[in-house]
């Protein structure tokens, strides 16, 4: 038996039943795009979990910044939409260019204030800016990160205690590739946890993930251990995804920052699938970080259903 944890990531969100809908619909349409009818067989008939904790962002978002948390199902479902038309072949640089209102200059700055000038909390306050719920999620005196944690934790918990599931596999996106990461270091070093959930073991794919990024490797769980002591132990592969202009992942390399992992034998494999071509467009612009996007993508659909019909 086989179990799928899903995470979204930051900003504000849809409906939990929405939102998890869009998300399943882009990979049943992927999945039939690439690899037939079997597969979406084998995808419904895995165990699924959606974690989902945009009523936790979205309440952050719109009490502390001013947002209005939109009903916004609508302008994520036409977008899609859209993207069904295209075939695996069409996710390409030349369609990627033709979108509207591409910008990569958030993706530029972000390179720009990562390492060099991290020394003066200069990513700290990027990051605050373009991401105040990612900023807010390592506030030591706010629940918000300890709450999305508790969410993630319980789910990951219930199926490494069902004995049925041999397998799982986590798909996580932006922040919530950051929540899968601090709630497995929970689970191998936490005393309440490591002894029964150390060696248990997940497939993990991490998609327009920011864990590549200096500031943010400085305040993941482990950041002040060394050796075993610093890593989760449960994740046995890592693949790592992201698209160009994403400036979530604007180091988008996840396999030189995590090596002493491989070196330590904590897990196989980790492998970068670089500069993909997200190409979600949502109210007239192309938005390249969009989960969807990802998710519909052929090298997601590949890597997915190597795990699925395995």
């Amino acid at each position: 038996m086989k179990h799928i944890i899903f995470i979204h990531g930051r900003a504000t969100k849809p409906l939990e039943q929405n939102l998890r809908m869009l998300w399943y619909e882009a990979i049943v349409h992927g999945l039939n795009r690439d690899f037939g009818d079997t597969e979406i067989t084998n995808f419904h008939n895995v165990s699924k979990k959606f974690v989902y904790y945009g009523h936790i962002s979205n309440e952050f978002l719109h009490e502390n910044n001013g947002d209005v948390i939109p009903d916004d199902y609508v302008s994520r479902l036409a977008s899609l939409e859209q993207m069904k038309v295209y075939m695996a072949s069409d996710f390409n640089k030349d369609n990627y260019n033709l979108l509207p209102g591409k910008n990569s200059t958030y993706e530029f700055f972000a390179d720009l204030l990562s390492s060099p000038l991290s020394l003066f909390s200069l990513g700290q306050k990027l990051i605050g800016t373009v991401a105040p719920d990612m900023r807010e999620y390592w506030n030591p005196e706010a629940y918000f990160g300890s709450d999305i944690r508790f969410e993630f934790t319980k789910a990951l918990i219930d199926a490494f205690d069902d004995k049925k599931n041999h397998q799982i596999l986590i798909v996580a996106h932006s922040l919530g590739s950051i929540v899968a990461y601090d709630c497995l270091w929970k689970l191998s070093h936490y005393g309440e946890y490591r002894n029964k959930y150390q060696n248990s073991k997940v497939d993990l794919i991490t998609l327009g993930s920011p864990l590549g990024d200096e500031n943010v490797k400085k305040e993941l769980k482990g950041k002040n251990s060394s050796g075993l002591r610093k890593y989760p132990h449960n994740i046995k592969s890592w693949a790592n995804i992201s698209a160009e202009d994403d400036y979530i992942c604007h180091d988008s390399k996840i396999a030189n920052d995590f090596r002493e992992m491989v070196d330590l034998k904590l897990v196989n494999n980790i492998k970068d699938i670089n500069s993909i071509y997200n190409l979600t467009v949502r109210n007239g612009k192309s938005n390249p970080h969009s989960a969807i996007g990802y998710l519909i993508h052929p090298e997601f659909i590949k890597v997915f259903n190597n795990w699925l019909s395995k």
